[in-house]
């Protein structure tokens, strides 16, 4: 049994460090796609056409929300706020959208978005405002 943790720590730790950047990055990746997406449509730094696409409701609320309202907390943007919480229904498990995101904003989402770019405890994505 002893030996096994010799073994299995160390592949552990080194999983779990190889970990954390690899999600780092992966996530990263994902925001920068859903800037160029925003960009493409709208002028503007990357919070200026997130938000554009955020209110234009020609895209579905599922797009609204994955690419402009997940997008916006990870890049902790505080010009966002006001709107954000406009759209939001106090519903931080997102019970009211269940199921329903082809006509509902993702209150899970805005909630996580909120409390993202409220924070400055985790730098996550900020220097990708551009």
């Amino acid at each position: 049994m002893k030996k096994a943790f010799i073994v299995i720590g160390p592949v552990l730790i080194f999983l779990f460090v190889l970990a954390g950047p690899g999600i780092y990055i992966w996530i990263d990746n994902g925001v920068k796609k859903n800037i160029k997406i925003a960009k493409d449509l709208y002028p503007g730094k990357a919070e200026d056409a997130l938000i554009a696409y955020l209110l234009d409701s020609t895209h579905s609320p599922g797009e609204r929300s994955h690419i402009a309202v997940w997008t916006l907390g990870q890049i902790q943007s505080k010009k966002a706020l006001p709107i954000l919480r406009s759209f939001y229904k106090n519903d931080p498990e997102g019970k009211t959208c269940f199921g329903k995101h082809s006509y509902a904003l993702c209150q899970y989402e805005i909630c996580k978005a909120l409390n993202a770019a409220e924070s400055n405890w985790w730098p996550l994505h900020q220097r990708l405002n551009k």
